[in-house]
């Protein structure tokens, strides 16, 4: 039987989740008290567009858009002040064998062992035993960074491998099955066999540009190991897991049989299981951990900046991690008014998780799924935790339609190119429509120059100014992007 269709058979019992009996609820949800439920329910059925016409929103609930998206387990926990305030698990962690998503249900958290190692090393820091500022060769043994002309005056630190602008090529992403030769720590920095991906290379001046690279994180994992000379999942259970309570977390690879037993299998969009696979980069993407054990690394560090808990890093380190400078160091942070909103996604072969949370409500969720289709879900969890926990940062926004004339629309007309998809302005008695690559699309004007594309669901804005021909779309996240015409 097709999994695909395995899974269409399931969806009920998906949905049902949310209105189960009480001893069925009770495995598969936690509620710190009342209003915690009605918080969680609220988002569970208030997922909407970023852009919606009022009298025509579209919600949905979590059950529903895993069946449209073909997401096949998720689970999520919700952080508001010091405690785990309420916890949920949605679907299948094993589809074949039927086995449901549980608060013990481990999933590979990806990139987000980069926080996780990124406050690891700036403990060691505090400690005296690295320095933030200081060339990394000089402490890297072994294997060093390659000296260059790029390096000559501007060194690769550990603050600019953290914060991704050390000039380090993004280009380590393999991964391995159990019975595969399995690179050592070195021989993937090096390049060499069994490893298939190229020797780690500075590409950019340090300190010049920032640009995500998995390989930095490489670094800053050998660099805690040599100067430590112990393993690095050691490090992590010293310095993270232990102190936060993290107890079904591990960086080991292969994963503890403690763990293995209870680990989603990972799907793709067309729900084909992946095989179970290692993840030699530990620090770029080799956590195995649960929402609720993120959400205690959440609390901890929260618990950090705001009480001086000392746990994982000091205040003034803390501080420093969540200031105002919009800058990436740990996390990439997001001044909004008074707040500051951090977020890190990870993805690996048939997982998507996300964790988000806001500095001065002392909040966060942390949402893990077993689906390479979950980037878009994500985007809708943010926004009903906006809503419903009146975050001001990216809420949902519900335009009321308007009577336009689009006499001057002409100088628009014609093609865009958009993310790579070939876009056609046109118009047809007043109304205007938005071709995207073959489809067509009626634009629903809700101010002056001002439309929203339901079905995607994108907000249009068009200049008033004579010489500004440009069109600008807002997408999901609220990040506007101008784009011209094609010229004929």
């Amino acid at each position: 039987m097709p999994r695909s269709f395995l899974y269409i058979l399931l969806i009920p019992l998906i949905i049902s989740c949310a209105d189960s009996q009480p001893q069925t609820q009770k495995e598969s949800a936690y509620y710190r008290g009342e209003a915690d439920s009605i918080h969680a329910q609220n988002i569970e059925g208030n997922l909407i567009p970023m852009y919606s016409v009022a009298g025509r929103v579209r919600r949905m609930s979590i059950p529903e858009m895993m069946k449209k998206d073909s997401i096949p387990g998720v689970s999520i926990a919700f952080v508001d002040n010091g405690q785990i305030a309420w916890t949920k698990h949605y679907g299948y962690a094993n589809l074949e064998d039927s086995i449901p998503v549980r608060n013990e249900t481990v999933f590979t958290g990806a990139s987000l062992s980069k926080p996780v190692t990124a406050i690891a090393a700036l403990n060691l820091v505090e400690k005296g035993v690295l320095n933030l500022d200081e060339d990394v060769n000089l402490k890297l043994e072994e294997w060093k960074v390659p000296e260059i002309e790029l390096t000559a005056n501007e060194k690769v630190t550990l603050r600019r491998l953290m914060g991704h602008n050390a000039g380090i090529k993004n280009d380590l992403w393999s991964s391995y099955l159990p019975w595969e030769p399995v690179p050592t720590l070195n021989q993937m920095l090096a390049g060499e066999p069994p490893s298939v991906d190229p020797a780690t290379s500075v590409i950019s001046r340090p300190g010049s540009t920032t640009k995500y690279s998995n390989p930095g994180y490489s670094i800053i994992q050998k660099l805690m190991m040599d100067v430590t000379d112990q393993a690095f999942e050691q490090i992590i259970d010293e310095l993270i897991f232990d102190p936060a309570g993290m107890e079904n977390s591990s960086m080991e690879q292969p994963m503890p049989d403690k763990l293995m037993k209870r680990r989603a299998i990972g799907y793709t969009e067309d729900l084909e299981a992946y095989p179970y696979r290692l993840f030699p980069y530990q620090a770029a993407g080799g956590i195995w951990t649960t929402p609720t054990d993120i959400a205690r690394f959440m609390i901890t560090l929260l618990d950090d900046y705001h009480k001086g808990s000392n746990t994982l890093v000091s205040q003034e380190m803390a501080q420093t991690i969540f200031g105002k400078n919009m800058g990436r160091f740990v996390f990439p942070l997001w001044n909004w008014g008074d707040d500051i909103v951090f977020t890190h996604y990870g993805s690996n072969q048939g997982f998507n998780c996300i964790m988000y949370g806001s500095i001065d409500k002392n909040q966060g969720i942390v949402v893990m799924t077993n689906s390479d289709n979950a980037f878009g879900f994500f985007d809708y969890i943010q926004r009903a935790v906006n809503d419903e926990y009146q975050w001001e940062y990216v809420k949902p926004e519900i335009l009321t339609p308007v009577d336009s004339d689009t006499g001057w629309a002409d100088r628009f007309l014609g093609d865009y190119l958009w993310r790579g998809r070939r876009l056609r302005l046109s118009r047809e008695n007043n109304l205007l429509f938005l071709g995207i690559d073959d489809e067509k699309y009626s634009l629903t004007s809700t101010g002056e120059r001002v439309f929203v594309l339901e079905e995607i669901p994108l907000k249009i804005t068009f200049p008033t100014g004579a010489d500004d021909y440009r069109m600008t779309i807002w997408g999901s996240g609220g990040a506007p992007a101008k784009i011209e015409k094609i010229a004929k």
